[in-house]
């Protein structure tokens, strides 16, 4: 599965919380974990010096405390666009998978350079887990106290049938094996309006769509996964998925994402796009294949 993973940390106290909760990454089968830290020298003015200098002991603490979890990991500053940077490290180390968290990042530097979220989100290069670093405050400092644990007891699973989601589908019946709990697993139907459909279309749809629905069920309870509910929802992707976040307890979102690049993102938004921004809980997002 996802043996080496790419930390991209930012050196924050957010990510300090991360750190502390790395074992729960063992449950995708990581092993190995390289650290990533991005200086984006670019804007800084001849500052890369001594924002490297201070940067190497707080990356060697987190190394450390990763170290202590189990785990074999390697450390690295680059420089460069998060964007471009990550994923330059991410072949380097032949990551399989990219984390991102909260980031530090002011106002001013969201306007001009773009969160590194959303960069590496345009890229979708490797599968990406967003991660939320809300805490339980009453826990001590330096222990697991993210609420995002048990990453595979309920895992929502949006789906439009797609290539893309076919290869979401391949990555959940392989976690299937590794402790999934439960999947509730979605499809809107979405047709558009404002056109003349035939007689019964509506209705042949819906059919088809059920049927899919039931067929991807089955390849999920045959994977090992001991219970999987199906929701079909007839109106749009974005709205189905935040009412599926209200009513249900979901531990991890695991949906294909097009990666449409940043000017359709920009002014069309997309689906994956919308939930990695709007949901409470981690985020694993697929791409599609690379030509």
């Amino acid at each position: 599965m996802f043996e080496k993973i790419l930390l991209a940390t930012d050196l924050s106290p957010a990510w300090d919380e991360i750190i502390a909760c790395a074992g729960e990454l063992k449950v995708l089968g990581a092993r190995e974990l390289i650290l990533a830290h991005v200086v984006t020298v670019k804007f800084l003015g001849g500052m890369e010096g001594q924002i490297l200098q201070e940067a190497e002991p707080r990356l060697a603490a987190q190394k450390e405390k990763l170290a202590s979890q189990g785990f074999q990991v390697a450390a690295e500053v680059a420089t460069g666009l998060p964007g471009y940077a990550l994923y330059d490290v991410a072949r380097k180390h032949g990551a399989q998978l990219l984390v991102v968290g909260p980031q530090k990042t002011s106002r001013w530097q969201e306007r001009l350079l773009g969160s590194v979220t959303s960069a590496v989100l345009h890229r979708a290069e490797l599968p990406i887990l967003l991660l939320k670093a809300r805490i339980t405050e009453e826990m001590p400092e330096g222990t697991c106290r993210l609420e995002a644990k048990e990453l595979l007891r309920h895992l929502l699973f949006p789906t439009d049938f797609s290539e893309t989601a076919q290869r979401a589908l391949e990555v959940l019946q392989e976690l299937g094996s590794r402790g999934v709990a439960k999947v509730s697993l979605l499809h809107a139907l979405d047709v558009p309006g404002g056109f003349q459909y035939p007689p019964g279309f509506q209705e042949l749809a819906v059919a088809q769509a059920q049927e899919q629905l039931a067929d991807w069920a089955g390849k999920l309870k045959a994977a090992g996964i001991p219970e999987v509910q199906t929701v079909f929802d007839p109106g749009r992707p974005l709205p189905a998925i935040l009412q599926a976040l209200e009513t249900e307890d979901i531990s991890l979102i695991l949906m294909g994402t097009q990666g449409k690049g940043f000017l359709r993102e920009l002014f069309l938004g997309s689906v994956a796009h919308n939930v990695a921004r709007l949901a409470p809980c981690p985020v694993l997002l697929i791409p599609p294949a690379r030509m």
